[in-house]
């Protein structure tokens, strides 16, 4: 069967029954290398993107179809999105795509948005897994199978996330200025679609759509890691090159949304929580050179904390929070503004000040520090995407979608480029009221119109065609993803205080340096009833030192293309840190600055408190929060002083309202320290240079409180179902959970995971509870199951989750149950045992090569004294089960009798 494209083959194109035979393979014909992206091309139209990487351990193939939700027509709104999900169905001659991605492991996914879809797998580099990613990919592009029976159990799905979209008043009101913004161009559509077409499109429209689309002309492949260049161009030429250019031809997009004549207004009356104002603006095509210049005043306008309209909104306290962002389009797209208020504020008042605020946006005389603050947080986050190859060639989907991958480098060097005149321009240009949807029609006269800029594909060749980009860089070593590897490039030690860290010498493209710090403090009596102070002090931690504003600590990590990130839970103090390797020293520099004399404004407190319950009252009656927090609080039995209570949402809001800037204070003062820490750093450093960094910024702060680890209790779960009612919810979610004693050196745990593999957790929806729920029954956008194992102590629990439609409600809990009882009872078959465990070692391998997953086990090792050699052991011995071992191992921890489950939704639709 891998020959199969060799083959004569007749396919029909766009509904016309004309017989199209397969031709000759080809050498695919390179065109350039731009930047390390190396460009190639195919007869029948496909372009080609390589990326190679050899400092990854993974790669992902990834391809990008010119089709989304722009191209729909009459009665197909959702159209895009609901084949993107069909695809994941079956082929002709592959058969079931999901159960073959299942049983790889590894991540897959697609997505759809305006102007493209794409497909892409990423998986442990070999070449078993490149050449099946693409005689896949090749497959799938011609052969899909769109059954009707399929589309009858995936629209349901689709509508399920549809529902979920609705219950978040912010992403709705959104799509309704964008409706109203757009008087024909289809960006003013959802993406995700109408629930009505979605639910009566039949399978041969379907098909007409995806023969007119899903074609070589009019796709992009990119491969990216590490992978064999010249394999991945004889997997292309066998696959692809052999694949026809069609007959049809397919027509430029001519709709152009005319200039605006005044401003609109939208008012959304529905269920919710949050109140939001949100404001729109047309703008340009990611291709226009105005679009980096909007992009800098999105910052310049809105960032924390130096933005203009984040010091009118939120430090006056009329907002909680202010955002700005532009989409990367191929025709005339939009800049949104979004303003989040407290529930104590009034929203007419509010919007009146916002529009006031935006009003000025065209006549403030913006400063050369303005500009030169923006540039540096663009240009952090164009080289950080970058440099991590595998999300990168993922969001080129974007710039592909837009145009041509060269555009990326365009919009990079007009960043670079910009002057004050060209913010000072776009700002006038773009930022007219009746430019503008917030508000309701005024007639006016002698009105200045923004037109849509328009580029047609011959202007877009021409706008990249001699673009040779910049030198390329020097490639990353590679590095192997084996904890043999890890340990053979690992250096630990021990700071003078008592700290342990490990530094693994490994090179990361363009000389990044990542590092990971956690450090546990004090004890019950000293931190009893300080859970909020705790995650407060830890949110306002960046805020203000002796020696630096908020500001300037914020431009400092943007000059130097850096992010650090503090949070605190339980009773520990975690620490992020994302950087390069010239800019290490000083930001550990400033890491010790903020440890050791940070401030904490007041007015820094409140606002992070009115931001932060500002989210929380959002989430007051979403039905997936309620039954995630409720799970918890009903399964565990802790007094309202201890670290592990569960608040209820409302209680967090009341509490945050409670914390004074002295309890801040006197928790740093006296709580936090790294005398009992662990941390990892990675990157191509002097472990002796790294080690000295580590014991000037960590080796003298010290915890004025004793550590003494406060170990959690067993609640044991029993039968019981409890619902919890939110009227108006579009979406409802559950929630189960059995309690249990474990820790991960049970000879029981090997087992256990891997029975959680085959039942809710493993493969690409194909274990039993998604399969039942989202598969079989298409009742569940999302269903499955987890396990929890501590390293530290005993307190274990298996849970499975699920999100569905509130009429669903007893289908969903009588299929899981039924699903669980029938593993329980009958076990799992061999085959199943086998396919799971092939699903789970890949996944593992895939895991190995992030290297988040690095200082994650080292910490672990550190913290707790697990070996690394104990990642190969746990495999071994999963490897070494047989099925009846795991059903035993399931029947012992796993019974309805023992489950507690919660479900949240509005139960009283019809």
């Amino acid at each position: 069967m891998k020959n199969f494209l060799l083959t004569a083959a007749v396919v029909f194109y766009a509904g016309y029954a004309t017989p199209v035979f397969s031709q000759k393979a080809e050498t695919p014909k390179f065109i350039s290398n731009v930047e390390g992206i190396k460009e190639y091309s195919l007869s029948n139209g496909m372009k080609v993107l390589l990326i190679p990487d050899g400092s990854q351990s993974n790669m992902v193939v990834n391809i990008v179809y010119n089709v989304g939700s722009k191209n729909e027509g009459y009665g197909e709104k959702g159209m895009a999105h609901l084949l993107e999900h069909m695809l994941f169905k079956s082929t002709k001659n592959l058969g079931d795509i999901k159960k073959q991605l299942s049983d790889k492991g590894g991540r897959a996914n697609g997505t759809t948005w305006y102007d493209r879809t794409n497909y892409y797998e990423v998986f442990p580099s070999s070449d078993e897994n490149l050449k099946w990613s693409l005689q896949m990919e090749a497959d799938r592009m011609l052969n899909a199978t769109i059954l009707q029976s399929d589309l009858d159990k995936e629209f349901s799905v689709v509508r399920n996330e549809f529902e979920i979209g609705e219950n978040n008043p912010g992403s709705v009101l959104m799509e309704r200025i964008a409706s109203t913004a757009y008087l024909w161009h289809n960006y003013g559509n959802s993406t995700i679609g109408s629930k009505e077409d979605i639910e009566r499109v039949k399978a041969p429209t379907l098909r007409k759509f995806y023969e007119k689309y899903y074609q070589p002309d009019n796709a992009t492949l990119i491969i990216a890691g590490k992978f064999d260049e010249k394999q991945a161009l004889n997997y292309i030429s066998q696959y692809f090159s052999v694949l026809p250019r069609p007959s049809r031809v397919l027509d430029e997009s001519y709709t152009v949304e005319p200039a605006q004549d005044g401003e609109r207004f939208v008012e959304l009356k529905r269920a919710g929580d949050s109140k939001v104002v949100g404001a729109l603006y047309h703008t340009v095509p990611f291709a226009d050179k105005d679009y980096a210049a909007l992009d800098a005043l999105s910052e310049i306008l809105t960032a924390d904390p130096s933005g203009y309209l984040y010091k009118s909104m939120i430090d006056s306290h009329k907002a909680a929070s202010v955002y700005a962002y532009q989409q990367q389009l191929r025709d005339a797209g939009f800049m949104y503004f979004g303003l989040e208020i407290p529930a104590d504020k009034d929203v007419k008042a509010t919007e009146n000040d916002f529009r006031a605020e935006l009003d000025k946006i065209g006549t403030t005389k913006y400063t050369e520090q303005d500009l030169a603050r923006a540039k540096a947080k663009l240009l952090k986050q164009i080289e950080n995407i970058k440099n991590n190859t595998i999300n990168y060639a993922i969001g080129l989907t974007e710039i592909v979608g837009a145009g041509g991958y060269k555009l990326g480098f365009l919009y990079r060097d007009n960043v670079e480029k910009l002057t004050l005149a060209d913010v000072q321009k776009a700002a006038e240009k773009y930022f007219r009221t009746n430019n503008r949807t917030i508000g309701i029609f005024i007639p006016t006269k002698d009105e200045v119109r923004v037109k849509n800029v328009e580029y047609s594909n011959d202007q877009l060749a021409a706008l990249t065609k001699d673009y040779k980009g910049k030198a390329l860089e020097k490639e990353a070593a590679p590095f192997e993803a084996s904890i043999k590897n890890l340990k053979a490039n690992l250096t630990e030690g021990t700071l003078s205080n008592g700290m342990k860290y490990g530094v693994i010498k490994k090179e990361i493209k363009g000389g990044k340096v990542l590092a990971s710090f956690r450090f546990p403090v004090s004890n019950a009596k000293d931190l009893s009833g300080k859970s909020d102070v705790g995650s407060l002090m830890a949110q306002v931690l960046k805020t203000g030192t002796k020696s630096h504003t908020k500001e300037q600590i914020q431009d400092m990590l943007d000059q130097w293309k850096s992010n650090v990130n503090f949070g605190f839970g339980g009773q520990t103090l975690y620490v992020n840190v994302s950087t390069y390797k010239e800019n290490l020293p000083k930001v550990m520099g400033l890491i010790k600055e903020i440890l050791t004399e940070s401030t904490f404004p007041e007015a820094e407190l409140v606002k992070t408190i009115n931001e932060y319950n500002t989210y929380l009252e959002g989430s007051l009656n979403d039905p997936q929060s309620i039954a995630f927090n409720e799970i918890e609080k009903i399964t565990k039995n802790y007094p309202k002083e201890s670290i592990y209570y569960t608040a209820s949402t409302q209680e967090q809001i009341d509490n945050n309202k409670k914390v004074k800037r002295e309890q801040l204070v006197d928790f740093y003062n006296k709580i936090l320290g790294s005398n009992n820490g662990v941390g990892t750093v990675v990157g191509d450093l002097d472990t002796k240079t790294a080690g000295s960094l580590l014991e000037d910024t960590f080796g003298k702060w010290n915890s004025k409180s004793k550590y003494e680890y406060i170990k959690p209790e067993l609640f044991a779960t029993k039968k019981l179902d409890k619902d919890y009612l939110t009227p108006d919810k579009e979406n409802g979610a559950a929630v189960g959970k059995i309690a249990f004693s474990m820790d991960r050196n049970s000879p029981d745990y090997p087992a256990l995971i891997i029975a959680n593999e085959m039942l809710g957790s493993g493969g690409f929806l194909t274990a039993r509870i998604p399969t039942r729920l989202r598969e079989k029954e298409g009742i569940s956008y999302g269903a499955g199951s987890f396990v929890s194992i501590p390293v530290d102590n005993n307190v274990a629990s298996w849970s499975w989750y699920a999100f569905f439609n509130p009429t669903k409600k007893d289908a969903v809990n009588k299929a899981l149950k039924e699903e669980v009882n029938k593993a329980v009872k009958e076990g799992f078959t061999e085959e199943e045992f086998k396919s799971n465990l092939t699903s789970w070692l890949n996944g593992r391998k895939t895991g190995l090569g992030n290297d988040n997953t690095l200082m994650n086990l080292v910490n672990t090792q550190l913290q707790y004294g697990v070996p690394l050699e104990d990642y190969d052991t746990l495999e071994a011995k999963v490897s070494a089960l047989k099925v009846s071992q795991v059903n035993d191992v399931l029947r012992k921890y796993i019974s309805e009798d023992k489950m507690t489950s919660v479900f949240a939704g509005d139960f009283n639709k019809k």
